[in-house]
């Protein structure tokens, strides 16, 4: 039995400053049903319920099918239209069953928003992984600015209350890229940079911004749109709701549709309306096409934003010390939070002979298993019938040193690639034929549609591609991980994992993901390994509303796993590790849990959850002065009343900027405990054989599940993927 007495203890810094523990009439709440005149649309059900919430004149969350509030409703506001409330009765929740503690959170958290709002010079908006965000307005706001684009300084801040009642503020520092130009503006001068979402620059009846995805643009003016439904035309509808014939008549017509909503329609909209949504990649864009001044103008924006640990704990003590004065009334100093924790024995790797630090000495010691041994390259960088020198030579000392012979005399070129999509399918059908179903595409830079096209239609033959862009140059390291890449889409296994010598540790571990294109949901899509690392392949996702698995499809998919495990040791696993990213939903699993208990196989369910995690650090002495660091890989904390953990599974590039962030594991269903848990997850962290230096922050399982949920959304045609070898890593 694996105990904490087999772990090494340390120390652990938070970024959660104490507040105050909770009282009784603080956890009391009021709690309604509420019945809607017509049900949602499946899979809108937390949505609908949620909106009901801010129509109640007092703060109200939900919680489960109910809505909790510490307030009583005004009877007017009981009912609408399409929904009404009926009160239950007063209720005291409790803080040590983690369903209950969330409700009272997301009610402290309203509170908070509340009296955030009411605060000089700053504004206050949702953060997308929860908690809030916080801005400083104005001048003040603004560290960094160029050509369109601005930075601005705000803080993360969240609450979290523990299992004894205790409520603390979680904070950190926050960056947002921002520009004050229109869409109009935004195209005139970068036409070269995409936009992907857009935003109105003006509220709307409920006082918001409302977000969009951009779709693109028409030739038509604003005169000679018609809006569907209404018979008028986009320039009167504007007119009406506030636009100044200036802005009218200056628009370009653009296309756009609601942002996260999987039904929304395409709309006309005007481009002096909107203003890009900015992200790191566009301002990348920017600098690859200003100046040689604008150029480090943007590079030092990269530096600024990735502060190091103690420089955010120091500025985020600031900040509590000012809300706990100001909204709380008290009058105290808070220091972060330290608390117990454990560092975790480092994960053992082996290749073909023998132990290694990293994947990238397969090149030395081997691959542990050999997959397909026929390769293809599509050269349409060059159109010579050959692989960049660095890459041919990493491919075949890794296939020397793993005893295989392997074939790489496969070559085609743009020349060879037809136009027409029929005869694209030929030319794909045709190199199947000849028994390569993994290839190189060696490609100048290009658009993802470009890149997904090829990916697509060779998929549809059965043959999956690996990409590289030869520029400034293949050297050895890009090598290293394009041929791992190459491999792992080959079926090949690279590294193995030494399995956790506990009996109680599972021998099947499976990562659940669900991804959305923004018009449906990709849920289900999975990714088995056994204990010791060999990949047990991938299987397909159901395509759902909502981001809720669906209990059968789980089944479904658990069920096939076991049967492949089953081939291949002769016998069912003892227990399963089952590993959902995100937030476990109620009865997901329960079909699943009851399946494997009737066969007498255990099982744990665990929920990963990768933002809204907080930092990790320690405290250090120099110069008499306290010193905040980066926690140690493999540091974690231990919360037994909660049934989770969080863990470090990575760490920072540069030891002196930037600071990385924890894991949160929730334990949902189980009887292991909460350190082998933790141990089994940051070893599954260090296996990462597509990588030949780094290991990724998430379990392997659940890191394969996230990629492979976006490449089916990117890939769009699950029909295509029926008859693909699962132990070929597509996704990689």
């Amino acid at each position: 039995m694996f105990s904490p007495s087999d772990l090494t203890a340390i120390s652990v810094v938070l970024n959660r400053f104490p507040v105050k523990q909770l009282s009784e009439p603080e956890c009391t709440v009021h709690e309604y049903s509420c019945n809607f005149h017509q049900n949602p649309e499946h899979g809108d059900e937390q949505r609908a319920l949620a909106s009901v919430c801010y129509r109640l004149g007092v703060p109200a969350v939900r919680l489960g099918t109910k809505i909790i509030t510490q307030e009583s409703i005004n009877p007017v506001r009981l009912q609408s239209d399409d929904w009404a409330l009926e009160f239950i009765g007063r209720k005291v929740l409790d803080c040590s069953l983690p369903f209950e503690r969330k409700g009272i959170e997301r009610l402290a958290r309203k509170k908070l928003e509340q009296h955030l709002k009411k605060w000089s010079k700053t504004s206050i908006q949702k953060a997308t992984d929860g908690g809030l965000i916080w801005w400083v307005l104005g001048k003040e706001g603004t560290e960094k600015y160029g050509a369109g684009w601005e930075v601005h300084k705000g803080r993360k801040v969240d609450i979290v209350i523990d299992s004894d009642g205790i409520i603390y503020l979680e904070i950190d520092l926050h960056y947002r890229f921002y520009t004050p130009w229109t869409l109009h503006q935004w195209q005139d001068n970068y036409p070269d940079i995409p936009v992907s979402f857009v935003r109105n620059t003006y509220r709307d009846k409920h006082n918001i911004y409302i977000n969009w995805q951009y779709e693109g643009i028409s030739e038509q003016t604003p005169d000679e749109v018609l809006i569907e439904g209404l018979d008028i035309t986009l320039a009167e509808y504007h007119y009406r709701n506030g636009a100044t014939a200036k802005e009218i008549q200056n628009s370009r017509v653009v296309y756009v549709k609601r942002a996260n909503r999987w039904n929304a329609n395409i709309l006309p909209h005007l481009s002096q309306r909107l203003s890009p949504s900015l992200t790191m990649e566009m301002l990348a864009k920017v600098a690859e096409n200003s100046d040689q001044k604008e150029k480090d103008n943007v590079q030092a924006v990269f530096s600024h934003i990735k502060k190091n640990l103690d420089t955010r704990l120091k500025e985020s003590e600031k900040t509590a010390q000012q809300i706990i004065r100001h909204i709380y009334d008290i009058d105290k100093r808070p220091k972060a939070l330290v608390v117990n924790g454990y560092i975790l024995p480092k994960a053992k790797l082996f290749a073909l002979y023998g132990e290694i630090d990293k994947p990238a000495q397969v090149r030395y010691k081997g691959c542990v298993q050999v997959g397909e041994t026929k390769f293809g390259c599509l050269n349409l960088f060059n159109n010579e019938f050959k692989y960049p020198d660095a890459v041919k030579k990493c491919l075949e000392e890794i296939a020397r040193k793993s005893n295989a012979q392997i074939e790489i005399d496969s070559y085609r070129t743009s020349e060879h690639l037809p136009e027409g999509a029929l005869d694209r399918q030929i030319f794909w059908q045709a190199w199947a034929s000849e028994q390569v179903k993994t290839i190189l595409v060696v490609m100048p830079w290009s658009s993802n549609e470009r890149k997904r096209q090829i990916r697509v239609e060779a998929l549809q033959a059965g043959i999956a591609t690996q990409f590289i862009v030869p520029q400034p140059k293949a050297d050895a390291y890009k090598a290293m991980n394009v041929v791992l890449g190459l491999l792992c889409k080959a079926g090949w296994q690279p590294i193995r994992l030494e399995p956790p010598n506990y009996p109680d540790a599972a021998d099947l571990i499976i990562g659940f993901d669900t991804g959305t294109n923004r018009e449906l949901y990709y849920g289900t899509s999975a990714f088995a390994m056994l204990a010791n690392g060999q990949s047990l392949g991938w299987e397909l996702p159901d395509v759902q509303r909502g981001e809720r698995f669906s209990g059968q499809g789980i089944w479904h998919t658990v069920s096939k796993l076991i049967l492949k495990f089953y081939q291949d040791v002769n016998r069912y696993p003892k227990k399963l590790l089952l590993m959902r990213d995100g937030l476990v939903q109620s009865g997901e699993f329960q079909q699943t849990i009851k399946a494997l208990e009737e066969k007498g196989i255990g099982v744990d369910v665990v929920g990963v959850r990768k933002s809204g995690t907080g930092r990790m650090g320690c405290e250090i002495n120099q110069d008499n002065n306290v010193v905040y660091k980066n926690a140690e890989i493999g540091s974690t904390v231990i919360m037994p009343k909660e049934r989770s953990f969080i863990i470090v599974t990575s760490e920072s590039i540069n030891s002196k900027i930037g600071s990385v962030r924890p894991l949160r594991v929730v334990h949902e269903y189980g009887d292991t405990s909460l350190e082998l848990l933790a141990l089994q997850t940051y070893h599954l962290s260090q296996l990462h054989p597509a990588s030949g230096f780094r290991s990724c922050r998430l379990p392997w399982v659940l890191h394969l599940a996230d990629r492979s949920s976006k490449e089916f959304q990117r890939i769009g045609q699950i029909s295509i993927l029926q008859n693909l070898n699962r132990q070929k890593l597509i996704a990689v």
